[in-house]
């Protein structure tokens, strides 16, 4: 057989959910490139040495020592290649193998060992934030080369001076860290394995502190911690071997850990990092990353501005191959495409809060993004930034905000981001219809125009843009040809259909019919503006009587009343209480219409109501306990009532309500031979002490009995405030 140019090796243990897939990434490579697959189990129970029996070329049975050196290189003893590659099974080579195929088929006998990008995800879907490592992954096995370090090994050269490539192209998508992020039953076995092997390596050699660092990175919940963090820190000012190439990322770990537990030696820690290490990434983007976030929680805007700007020009650098051991030592957390655009969304709004003279540069940020990298969040902070801005300015916006609506549903990285991204677009922008939002906006030091304005563009594209096109007409007839374009009545905020209503539109749309869960769901989002809603639901009712044979809008009618029933404030002592009547009156008379359209006369019949649902039983109640009421019976009026109460318990505050301000009732519950007999009972009750045995007497007779409840301010058999009536 001819001699292999690329030896492929793995180590595994009970991989069996990433091994198969680490492995069919493989195959491109084997079928362009002379390769063998060697592989070590170190004790799998899971199934995962099945799928490598189908892979691999050389598969051998190593017992595992707590040493992942020695695994590694039982792994390169077997293997026969010029060149050696070291994959993990959690990791995945991307589909563009052309700089690595071009690489290995050189003839540059000089170059014996070559890094290759780490991608470290913290999802299984390998999409959004991510950090980057370039790993030294390949060597010549000519030279003899031996991995050493029981944990994250690493091969020694012996201080040798020797070529190396770095192939930035050829990347290792990682997601092993999403079960450590997501603190999952095998995550937290992996993290207590590294961390046990972390400190015997430490006892061994306590003054190295690469091996302190991976401490920190891998014991955030053990816990010294916090204190392991201050020794590391001290080893770095007393400038341990190796300080200069590892203190920069030690000190970007202390500064992470100083602002998520809020330790006093923030402050300290991120000077120190500025001091000693300006020009290092992990001072200029992660550390600054860090203090930004910490500045914009406290609303120093300002300061966001200079750090902002200082984190940018960073990563300009850091694009153009400035620092380039930076990603050696560890990973950077803040250096990935979404952390930029976060951080020009962030400084975009921050512009908005600084000054007018910053406006423009706020939106030169907006401008230009790569939308579809955006997650759910990312796009509705980019929204509310973009709402200050545009409130705030004269700036034509509309280019920009169809370029966004436009970008963010292309299905990228996958159709369902997209969906996300779109979902959290209209929730955003839903708020700035909002009646309170737009009274907040007035208030602005530089207030120009109310945010939804901002989608008026989007009107041929989305419900958001027809309700801002809606919230700007006043014309009835304008407003329901904008309507009809409607597709998705969940899509289309509120407060832009209870506009259309207060200037007189006929709803639901002549042209369209509706479902009536659909109106029901709809009128129960409008009432959240109670304010402007109740006096809609009035008109809305009185036009629908006036339209006895439009069943749509008598639906509608009654879904509107309903919505109004269940959100008047029935016990709120500030409540409007001639409104609240009004709307109990109108709800009965709509669900006496509304009924019959539904059942047939059997099923209205009061034996048989026990097959309506509880609320449609409530309605057949109040709608003839009006009418008992308006024929005179106010006793059958509260017997009704509290039958109704009994087929919907939830009604209880609007019984209530009823009970106390129908004046009918009240002159039932305290007829006039009453309230005299409470006022004698009273003047005798006066000339007694308290304790008075014959106080004790009155209250035992007959007559003190029937007027208790005036005197002593209680209700006689209360349910829903209802009187027990005469036989």
């Amino acid at each position: 057989m001819t001699k292999p140019l690329l030896s492929i090796g793995v180590i595994f243990k009970n991989d069996v959910r990433s091994i198969e897939r680490c492995l069919k990434c493989l195959q491109p490579l084997r079928e362009v490139v002379p390769c063998e697959l060697v592989m070590a189990d170190t004790g799998s129970t899971d199934g995962s040495r099945k799928i490598a029996e189908r892979y691999a070329d050389i598969l051998i049975d190593f017992p595992w020592i707590d040493d992942f050196s020695a695994a590694r290189n039982a792994v390169m003893d077997r293997c026969s290649g010029e060149w050696y590659f070291s994959v993990d099974t959690d990791e995945y080579l991307r589909e563009d193998i052309s700089e690595l195929k071009a690489f290995l088929e050189q003839q540059n006998t000089e170059t014996v060992c070559a890094t290759v990008i780490v991608r470290n995800y913290n999802n299984y879907e390998l999409i959004g934030a991510y950090s980057d490592l370039m790993a030294l992954r390949m060597v010549r096995l000519s030279l003899g080369v031996r991995y050493q370090g029981a944990i994250h090994e690493a091969f020694s050269f012996g201080g040798a001076d020797l070529s190396g490539a770095t192939l930035n192209r050829t990347i290792l998508d990682h997601d092993g860290y999403v079960e450590f992020n997501q603190s999952t039953e095998i995550g937290r076995a992996k993290i207590k394995r590294n961390v046990d092997l972390i400190r015997k390596e430490l006892k061994k050699h306590p003054n190295d502190l690469l091996l302190h660092m991976q401490l920190i990175e891998s014991g955030s919940s053990e816990p010294d911690y916090v204190e392991h963090i201050r020794q590391t820190v001290e080893m770095v000012k007393k400038k341990y071997k190796n300080w200069e190439r590892i203190g920069p990322s030690i000190i970007r770990h202390a500064v992470t850990a100083a602002n998520e537990k809020k330790l006093p030696e923030l402050e300290e820690w991120a000077r120190l990092a500025q001091e000693w290490f300006p020009e290092s990434m992990y001072t200029r983007l992660d550390v600054e990353w860090v203090m930004f976030t910490r500045s914009w929680n406290a609303k120093n805007y300002d300061d966001c501005v200079l750090r902002g700007e200082r984190f940018l020009a960073a990563m300009e650098d850091y694009r153009a191959g400035k620092d380039p051991g930076a990603r050696i030592v560890g990973t950077l957390q803040s250096a990935f495409p979404s952390q930029e655009q976060r951080i020009k969304i962030l400084l975009s709004y921050a512009y908005s809060h600084c000054s007018k003279s910053e406006f423009y540069r706020a939106f030169e940020l907006l401008k230009g993004f790569d939308y579809t990298i955006l997650d759910a969040n990312q796009t509705s902070e980019m929204l509310m930034g973009l709402h200050e801005l545009h409130c705030k300015s004269d700036l034509d916006t509309s280019g920009l905000i169809t370029t966004i609506w436009d970008g963010i549903l292309e299905p990228q990285p996958s159709q369902a981001l997209a969906y996300q991204r779109k979902i959290a677009f209209i929730r955003t922008a839903s708020l700035s219809f909002a009646k309170k939002n737009r009274e907040l906006e007035k208030a602005y030091k530089h207030f120009h125009r109310h945010a939804y304005t901002l989608y008026a563009p989007l009107h041929d594209k989305c419900e958001i843009g027809i309700a801002a096109a809606v919230m700007e007409m006043r014309s009835g007839d304008m407003i329901e040809t904008q309507l009809d374009k409607v597709n998705n009545w969940e899509l289309f905020p509120a407060p832009a259909l209870l506009h259309g209503l207060e200037c007189g539109i006929c709803f639901p749309i002549l042209k369209k019919s509706m479902e009536i869960e659909k109106m029901d769901s709809l009128a129960a989002r409008i009432a959240k503006d109670m304010g402007n809603f109740l006096p809609v639901a009035l008109q809305t009712a009185e036009k629908a009587k006036n339209t006895p044979h439009n069943v749509q809008q008598l639906s509608w009618a009654r879904a509107m009343l309903m919505a109004a029933i269940q959100s008047f404030p029935w016990l709120d002592q500030e409540r409007d209480e001639e409104q609240g009547m009004a709307i109990a009156q109108a709800f009965a008379k709509i669900e006496a219409e509304f009924l019959p359209l539904c059942y047939c006369a059997d099923a209205l019949q009061e034996n048989r109501l026990f097959v309506l649902p509880p609320m449609h039983r409530f309605g057949w109640y109040c709608a003839r306990a009006f009418a008992a009421l308006e024929q005179g019976k106010p006793i059958e009026y509260v017997r009704l009532l509290r039958a109704g109460l009994d087929a919907s318990e939830g009604m209880k505050p609007m019984v209530e309500f009823l009970s106390e301000h129908t004046r009918e009732v009240q002159e039932l519950m305290t007829p006039p031979e009453l309230r005299a007999m409470a006022d004698q009972v009273r003047t005798i009750l006066a000339r007694f002490a308290p304790d008075d045995p014959a106080v004790a007497a009155l209250k035992q007779s007959e007559a003190y009995q029937k007027v208790a409840y005036l005197i002593e301010d209680t209700q006689t058999s209360v349910w829903g405030r209802l009187p027990r009536m005469p036989q």
